[in-house]
């Protein structure tokens, strides 16, 4: 029976519901359909509207266009032997219509042949050939000839597009065959543009025959195209009469449009007004959407209702069909204590059926030592105190007496009168007897030696003994509900835990050893067992693990095994590990095409100090610096000893030789460093033997052998370097040694000259000096340039011979010139090793001396700024010594370095030379002009001169000019050349007339 009304309460309320949801979302439909009714309606109205004015206009310019080509036909038949573009009345009456359209019109006109003649405000033509153009063919064929609206076209005069409107001349005279009048479309557009509905609205002109000829916003792609083909088209033309067509998709930009169309009287033409449907509807939409949202909320009210009210219909019959199937005891009885209700429950748990026990004293199931219990409960009832839950003791109809939970509420009638309680009861005979079996197995849990902790099978601890508490140094607060990991050491790997979940997974056990972190933070090693536990579905339930300490066994064990591996005095790698490792990191280079270096280092110098100071010095010596070289290799890297005083590094993942290098050069430095032992500053450098792989694509133990040759090398050498073991820079380095050789030849030959390049002052045209510029004078090369060969001996010693050579040659050549009447200073280059060596004013004052004849003060020395000068303060020294001598020093190549400024603060030099790098490009770099006018001013705040290199054209002088530099020098002025030439140019040096001009413009101005 409940059922069965709950069934048909549930139809009744879906009916209600079903027929609210119709109203609420049929009025929506309906109102929606009326709003886009009125708002589709009222746009047309707009459109049509629009479109009335378009046509309007339109008629009216073409009709202006008309008159325009009627006036000049007439004229010209009127007039047959007069040039119309000579006529002051012809141009008048023109200009007068072309003023009337608000020069929306222009007039042509044009020969029989094409050709051109008039174009108001310009006269004749431009030379311009229109025969074949549609509106000139058609006046020549009988069926087009008279007025002809031709396709819209790029203007071969005006280079505008326009359309073309043309008429034939009935002349007795002359060659003018027809009058043509154009629309420029950007005109009509700008009028036009004003009244189209934005932001997608358009405005058209289409010829009767499809053809487009204007559209606003004007788009020159969709100019001239033909839309006769297309079915849009046609749909149009069914609809002219009615004048409004709506597209389901533009011919033009593919979106649906509401548009308007009017015939242009007189004219084959049609005028559209048309605008996006989706920018017409859009108020429609946000109206429907805001009555869509309230209908959406209405439903959601009625269904929320509806569902509240289905709920507590489904809950009344939830509850009693709860009581009448659960295995729980329901017992209902009066104040008085008689039962009032037995459902299924409580006769399946006491045995008794209903029939049996309604109407009798719940007494009945009270064991004889509790029956003053009830009487107590039924008072405290009665009284209005709560009894909700107790555990007690009750006796089945077989005898047996079971544990019960009993949870009890009153029951009150429809006034909210007590008469009487309902009880509920849970057999828990089971439960006790789990609780005991539990107390036993945890007596057991915390008395035993080895840690427990037990997770739920999420991994989460619920559960840890007192062992574990004495082992880890964590609380069972510390760690209840946390995950394990909390107990992750860093010296575990992750392949452990990885086999751990596998085996559990397969298995359902694991054992093994395991690095774990108590709470200070110690590590320790435990020997651990992790089990699953399943309940009786079978599926996981827990995990227990079972540990035990075991970190003194693993710390011996591990002892031995590292002095099986390592080197007992620095605690390096051994022989037997270095050989794994690099076995390793070969097998890693082939797989990832990398590349490795085996260093071999030998201690220079160390046998001296362990004879001198003993064993026990040596060793700690030894110590010291196996530390220094292993803090200047990374992590990656090996440093292992190999007994003695010999040492073998095997660095991974190397770039390329020239990163190999840096680290090397870091462990040279690293092992030079003077070592304070015992009150005492020891020092021994190395000598380091390199080889690289794959390049010396060898095995093992033949590349410790190649680094231990090269070692041997860099012994040879003369110690405290290092050699590489490779067969490409072995080559390199012959080569370079080669041409040393040959450079040192080429000296004592006399294969080297001088070059002379001339310096002026591009303001007055002064010659004021020459730059001296090495050539080598090859017997099989020819004249090489000093890019060949000076970097090959850099840092050689005969850069300093080279040098001093071209210092002596330069100041014999100023003799010869002296000689000649003609003294010219000299700039000279100067090496940085040759500068900064001790004695080089001392030098430099000799080889004055030689020359008696030299004034020093001709002299100028030019120091390169990127020689990377070591000691500024050595240096300043020696350029004050030269000063004493008269010999001037400039900067080469100033604002290419790091150091230019710190240069120019401490070295005390009178000449600042502009990089012909920056010279060069200034014309055309912004950032390079600035750089060069930024020289020019340091060098006028620091009172230096300043000279530009690369004067390479004409305007590079001008620009130098203007910015306030006046010296120069650059092939624009003269290329370097042999001495002998020089003397030959100075005679005919004239600087260009621009310069001169510009100095006067640059003086009038400072003026």
């Amino acid at each position: 029976m409940i059922q069965r009304l709950g069934a048909h309460n549930h139809r009744e309320v879906i009916g209600l519901l079903g027929g609210l949801l119709i109203c609420i979302w049929g009025f929506v439909g309906f109102w929606s359909w009326w709003e886009y009714t009125n708002t589709m309606s009222s746009n047309t109205r707009v459109l049509q509207q629009l479109t009335a004015a378009v046509q309007a206009q339109t008629h009216s310019l073409f009709k202006q266009a008309e008159s325009l080509l009627i006036v000049t036909s007439h004229w010209m038949a009127d007039h047959p032997n007069q040039d119309p573009s000579k006529s002051p009345d012809f141009i008048a009456q023109v200009n007068k219509l072309r003023k009337a359209s608000n020069g929306l019109l222009d007039v042509r006109l044009v020969t029989k042949t094409g050709e051109v003649r008039f174009v108001p405000d310009q006269g004749q033509g431009q030379n311009v050939n229109v025969a074949d153009r549609d509106y000139f063919l058609a006046q020549r064929d009988p069926k087009t000839r008279g007025l002809f609206i031709g396709q819209p076209l790029l203007g071969r005069v005006n280079k505008k597009w326009v359309i073309p409107i043309s008429a034939p001349v009935e002349r007795a005279g002359g060659d003018v065959a027809l009058v043509l009048v154009i629309i420029e479309l950007e005109r009509i557009d700008s009028v036009f543009d004003a009244e189209r509905i934005k932001p997608a609205g358009t405005i058209g002109m289409v010829r009767t025959d499809g053809t487009v000829l204007f559209r606003s916003p004007m788009d020159p792609k969709t100019i001239g195209q033909s839309i006769a083909k297309g079915q849009a088209w046609g749909n149009y033309m069914s609809v002219m009469a009615k004048g409004v067509y709506e597209s389901a998709v533009s011919l033009f930009d593919n979106r649906p449009r509401l548009v308007t169309f009017s015939r242009v009287d007189d004219y084959p033409l049609v005028v559209y007004v048309s605008a996006s449907k989706e920018d017409l509807l859009a108020p429609w939409r946000r109206h429907t959407t805001i009555f869509a949202a309230l209908a959406v909320l209405l439903s959601i009210v009625s269904l929320a209702m509806s569902s509240a009210l289905m709920r507590a219909l489904t809950l009344s019959r939830r509850s009693e069909a709860i009581i009448h199937s659960t295995d729980e005891a329901i017992v209902g009885k009066s104040l008085d204590g008689v039962i009032t209700s037995w459902n299924p429950g409580a006769e399946r748990m006491f045995g008794y059926a209903a029939a049996e026990m309604i109407g009798q004293p719940i007494l009945r199931l009270l064991p004889a030592e509790r029956l003053g219990e009830e009487a107590v409960i039924l008072e405290k009832i009665r009284r209005g105190e709560g009894v909700e839950h107790f555990e007690t003791v009750r006796v089945c109809k077989d005898g047996r007496e079971i544990n019960v939970s009993v949870t009890i509420s009153p029951i009150r009638n429809s006034f909210g009168h007590l008469i009487g309680a309902s009880k509920i009861a849970r057999d828990i005979t089971a439960q006790k007897m789990a609780t005991r079996q539990l107390r036993l197995t945890a007596s057991v849990f915390n008395n035993t030696g080895e840690g427990i902790m037990i997770t739920d099978r999420a991994g989460l601890i619920v559960e840890v003994n007192e062992a574990f508490t004495r082992i880890t140094g964590y609380s069972r607060e510390d760690v209840l509900g946390n995950d394990p990991g909390m107990f992750r050491s860093s010296r575990q790997g992750p392949e452990v835990f990885q086999n751990l979940r596998r085996a559990l997974l397969r298995q359902g056990e694991w054992k093994g050893e395991m690095w774990s972190r108590r709470k200070d933070g110690e590590a320790y090693s435990a020997w651990l067992t992790v089990s699953k536990v399943r309940g009786s579905s079978g599926k996981v339930r827990n995990y227990v693990a079972l540990f035990s300490d075991v970190t003194v066994l693993k710390l011996q064990q591990e002892e031995l095994e590292h002095g099986a591996h390592f080197d007992a005095l620095t605690d390096l790698p051994n022989r037997l590990l270095l050989s794994d490792r690099l076995h390793q990191a070969m097998t890693m280079c082939q797989r990832h095409g990398r590349s490795l270096a085996v260093l071999y280092l030998d201690l220079d110098g160390f046998k001296a100090v362990n004879d001198q100071f003993g064993h026990e010095a040596g060793d700690a010596l030894l110590v010291a610096v196996s530390q220094r070289m292993q803090a200047a290799l990374r992590d990656v890297d090996t440093l292992a000893r190999m007994g003695g005083d010999e040492f073998v590094a095997v660095l991974t993942n190397v770039e390329n030789i020239q990163d190999c290098i840096q680290m090397v050069t870091r462990v040279l430095l690293a092992c030079s460093e003077p070592v304070h032992i015992e009150g005492r500053d020891l020092k021994v450098t190395a000598s380091i033997g390199v080889t690289m792989y794959p390049q010396d694509n060898a095995e093992a133990e033949q590349l410790m052998r190649h680094a231990d040759q090269a070692m041997y090398e860099a012994k040879q050498g003369g110690k405290n370097r290092f050699h590489m073991f490779d067969s490409a820079q072995d080559a390199e380095v012959k080569s370079r040694s080669l041409l040393q050789e040959l450079i040192a030849l080429g000296i004592a030959q006399r294969e080297f000259v001088l070059h002379y390049q001339p310096k002026v002052n591009m303001r007055t045209g002064a010659i004021v000096g020459v730059e001296a510029l090495i050539r080598w004078q090859h017997p099989q090369k020819g004249l090489l340039s000093p890019d060949a060969f000076l970097p090959s001996i850099e840092k050689h010693p005969l850069s300093e011979a080279l040098g001093a050579w071209v210092v002596n040659d330069a100041l014999r050549q100023m003799g010869v010139w002296n000689a000649q009447g003609r003294t010219l200073p000299v700039s000279i280059n100067i090496a940085a090793r040759q500068l900064q060596h001790p004695d080089f004013a001392q030098h430099l004052a000799g080889l004055l001396a030689k020359h008696p004849e030299v004034d020093a003060s001709h002299v100028e020395l030019e120091v390169l700024e990127t020689s990377a000068l070591s000691d500024l303060n050595s240096i300043t020294t020696t350029l004050q010594d030269c000063h004493r001598l008269g010999v001037r020093f400039a900067i080469d190549d100033f604002g290419t370095g790091y150091s230019s400024l710190t240069y120019l603060r401490h070295l005390p030099v009178e000449v600042l030379k502009i990089d012909r790098s920056f010279v060069r490009d200034m014309l055309d770099d912004q950032n390079d002009l600035s750089i060069v006018n930024g020289v020019i001013g340091l060098a006028a705040a620091f009172h230096r001169e300043v000279i530009a290199e690369g004067v390479e054209s004409v305007a590079h002088g001008q620009r130098l000019i203007e910015l306030g530099c006046h010296l120069g020098q650059g092939y624009e002025i003269a290329r370097p050349m042999p001495a002998d030439q020089v003397l030959a140019w100075c005679a005919t040096w004239k600087p260009p007339v621009e310069w001169t001009v510009r100095a006067h413009e640059a003086a009038a101005q400072a003026g």
